[in-house]
C-alpha cells in the first residue's frame, strides 16, 4: 500500500487564526474544545507543525468552519511524485454531516448530501470515527438557535400535508421493525427512502406551515437512521445522522423531538464511555424538554444523565439524577406524550436504573431492576428484551451468582436470534468475557457453547 503523508496548504495557519479570532477564542480555550495543547495550536497557526486529519475535523466543528480547514489539508502519496489525493471536501467524507448549518436552506444541502453520500460512498463514510466532543457544538447551536425559521420552499415539486403524512407513516413502520429486528434490517432501506423520497420533498415547494411539519417528519426519519447506524456499530455515521436530525428539528421548531435527539446523543456517548459528554447532552435534553413541557422526556433525560454519571463512576451524582428521573416519571402525563416516545415506560426506566447500578458495580441493585425491566412487551420490543436479559445475567455475575448468570445468559442468546444488532452481540461478548473464568460450571459451559456461534465474525 502506498505510504501517505499529509500536505497542508500554506494558508492553513492564517485561516485557522482568522476563524479562531472571529469566534473570540483564545488558543487555550480552543485547545480545550479539541483536546490539544495551546502550544500545539500556536505551532499550527505559525506553520511549524502539520495537523492530523482528525484534528482538522475537530477544528472545523469547533469553529463552525463548514469544512474550510479540511479543504486545505490533503493526503499525498509519497510514491505519487507529489500528486495530491482528493481533498476532504472533494470526497465529502470527514466533515460530511457534522455541520449544524446556519440556516434551514443550508441545512437541507448538508442533510441531503449526507444521505446521498451514504448511498454512493458508504465505504468511506462507514470508516469515519466517532468523537463525543463533536456533539457539543451542535447541541450548543440548538440551545442558542431561534426555533422560528418557518421554512418555506420555492422548488418545482408541490409538497402538501399528505406527503408529510406519508413520511411519518413510513418512518413509523421502520421504527417498529427496528425495535423488533434491529438496525441492520432497516438501515439501508431507510437511507434509500431519505435519499429518494424525502430529499426531493425538502427541495420542493411548500408553505411555512407545511414546511414545519415536513422538517419535523424528516427529523424523525433521520434520527431513526442514526439510531439504526448506532445499533449496527457505525458510530461515526450515526453521529452525523443525529446532528442533521437535530438541525432539521430546529428548522421545524420541534422542541420535544429536539430533546429526544439530544437524549439519543447522550445515549450513544454513554455507551461508548464518554461520561462527561453524556451528562452534558442529557442536561441539554432535559432543559429543552422542560421548556417544551414534556414530562416523559424530562424523565428520560434525567435517567440518561444518571447513566452518564454511572459510566464516570460518580455514584452520588448518579443517585441524585435517578431520584429526579423517578419523580419526573411519576409526574409525567404519558397519555399526551408524543407517539415516538411510546417505548419509555416502567420497564424501560427500570432497565436504565439497572444499567446505572451495573456500571457502578452494584450487582444486587442491578439485579432487582433488571428483573423489573423484563415486565415488557417482548414481541414489540424484542431487541430491548434481549438487552435486558443480558443486563440481568451481568448483574447476577456481579453479585456472585454465577450459575444464574449462565442460565440467564442462555436466554439472552436465544433472544438474540434473528436480531440484526451489533449492540446485542456486544452485550453477549461482554457477558462471555465475564463468565469465561467459570466455564467449568455446567450453566456457564452451556452458555459458552450457545454464544460461540453468535460471536463468530460475520
Amino acid at each position: 500500500m502506498p505510504r501517505q503523508i499529509v500536505a497542508v496548504d500554506p494558508t492553513f495557519g492564517q485561516r485557522l487564526k482568522e476563524l479562531r479570532e472571529r469566534r473570540g477564542l483564545s488558543l487555550r480555550r480552543l485547545g480545550q474544545q479539541v483536546h490539544c495543547s495551546h502550544g500545539y495550536l500556536w505551532d499550527l497557526e505559525a506553520g511549524g507543525k502539520r495537523p492530523s486529519l482528525s484534528v482538522v475535523t475537530l477544528l472545523d466543528a469547533a469553529l463552525d468552519a463548514g469544512g474550510q480547514l479540511s479543504a486545505l489539508v490533503r493526503t499525498v502519496s509519497a510514491d505519487s511524485g507529489g500528486r495530491l489525493a482528493p481533498s476532504a471536501e472533494q470526497v465529502g467524507v470527514p466533515g460530511t454531516g457534522l455541520e449544524f448549518a446556519p440556516d434551514w436552506r443550508h441545512g437541507v444541502v448538508v442533510a441531503t448530501k449526507l444521505w446521498r453520500e451514504d448511498m454512493q460512498r458508504r465505504d468511506l463514510l462507514v470508516g469515519t470515527g466517532f468523537s463525543a466532543a463533536l456533539f457539543l457544538t451542535p447541541a450548543l447551536r440548538w440551545l442558542t438557535t431561534r426555533l422560528d425559521e418557518r421554512p418555506a420552499g420555492d422548488g418545482d415539486r408541490l409538497v402538501g400535508a399528505p406527503n408529510v403524512e406519508t413520511v411519518r407513516q413510513i418512518t413509523n413502520v421502520y421504527r417498529t421493525l427496528d425495535n423488533q429486528y434491529g438496525g441492520a434490517h432497516v438501515r439501508d432501506g431507510l437511507v434509500r427512502f431519505l435519499n429518494a423520497d424525502v430529499a426531493p420533498m425538502l427541495q420542493g415547494r411548500y408553505d411555512a406551515r407545511t414546511g414545519a411539519a415536513l422538517f419535523s417528519a424528516a427529523a424523525e426519519a433521520t434520527q431513526l437512521a442514526g439510531w439504526a447506524c448506532y445499533d449496527v456499530g457505525m458510530h461515526g455515521l450515526a453521529q452525523r445522522y443525529l446532528v442533521q436530525a437535530l438541525r432539521l428539528a430546529a428548522a421545524a421548531g420541534d422542541q420535544p423531538f429536539g430533546a429526544e435527539i439530544l437524549a439519543a446523543m447522550s445515549h450513544q456517548a454513554a455507551y461508548l464511555g464518554a461520561s462527561a459528554e453524556a451528562v452534558d447532552l442529557a442536561r441539554a435534553a432535559g432543559r429543552t424538554a422542560a421548556e417544551a413541557g414534556v414530562g416523559a422526556i424530562q424523565a428520560e433525560s434525567a435517567v440518561l444523565e444518571a447513566q452518564g454519571h454511572a459510566v464516570g463512576g460518580d455514584e452520588a451524582a448518579c443517585a441524585d439524577a435517578l431520584d429526579r428521573a423517578e419523580r419526573a416519571f411519576d409526574r409525567a402525563d404519558r397519555t399526551s406524550a408524543p407517539q415516538w416516545i411510546g417505548y419509555f415506560d416502567e420497564s424501560y426506566l427500570a432497565a436504565k436504573f439497572g444499567h446505572c447500578f451495573s456500571a457502578l458495580g452494584r450487582g444486587e441493585l442491578a439485579t432487582r431492576f433488571a428483573k423489573r425491566s423484563l415486565q415488557m412487551d417482548g414481541r414489540k420490543f424484542a431487541r430491548g428484551r434481549q438487552f435486558n436479559f443480558a443486563l440481568l445475567a451481568v448483574a447476577h455475575a456481579q453479585s456472585g451468582e454465577i450459575e444464574q448468570a449462565g442460565s440467564v445468559g442462555v436466554q439472552a442468546v436465544e433472544a438474540a436470534e434473528g436480531l440484526g444488532s451489533v449492540r446485542s452481540r456486544d452485550y453477549l461478548a461482554a457477558l462471555a468475557a465475564r463468565l469465561a473464568p467459570h466455564v467449568g460450571l455446567p450453566e456457564v459451559r452451556a452458555f459458552s457453547e450457545r454464544v460461540r456461534p453468535v460471536l463468530q465474525p460475520v
